[in-house]
């Protein structure tokens, strides 16, 4: 099972003398299941101090890459892809069928690992360890 978050980037900005800084906000955190649990997500994202629980969006890409690879500890799954949503819109735009629809969510946006997966072993790693 693969996980892929979809996030939207608003730059920081001052609109009628309120400074507004930049944030990551999730718009969709799903798996080849379907889509992730919003309570579970807010529930996670209390992980990163400066992130806004309610809407689950982070003040940089670093805290949003650690908030995906905690979540992917807690799914105990190998990684999770992000995807801005003007990549995901460019990628869906060339999509013909389902086949590169889903290339779009294993080739685009930026791969995070978790080292700390339980690796399955296949038949031969089992008779060499």
């Amino acid at each position: 099972m693969s996980l892929s978050l979809i996030y939207h980037f608003q730059s920081s900005q001052n609109q009628d003398g309120v400074f507004r800084p930049a944030s990551y906000k999730v718009v969709y955190f799903f798996s080849s299941e379907g889509f992730l649990d919003q309570n579970m997500l807010q529930e996670l994202s209390k992980s990163i101090p400066e992130a806004d629980h309610k809407t689950v969006s982070f003040l940089n890409l670093d805290d949003l890459k650690h908030f995906a690879l905690r979540v992917c500890q807690e799914l105990d799954l190998p990684e999770v892809r992000l995807i801005s949503v003007q990549d995901y819109n460019i990628g869906i735009d060339g999509a013909k069928d389902l086949e590169s629809y889903q290339t779009i969510l294993t080739k685009f946006g930026e791969l995070v690992l978790n080292e700390s997966a339980t690796k399955k072993r296949n038949f031969f790693g089992k008779l060499f360890t």
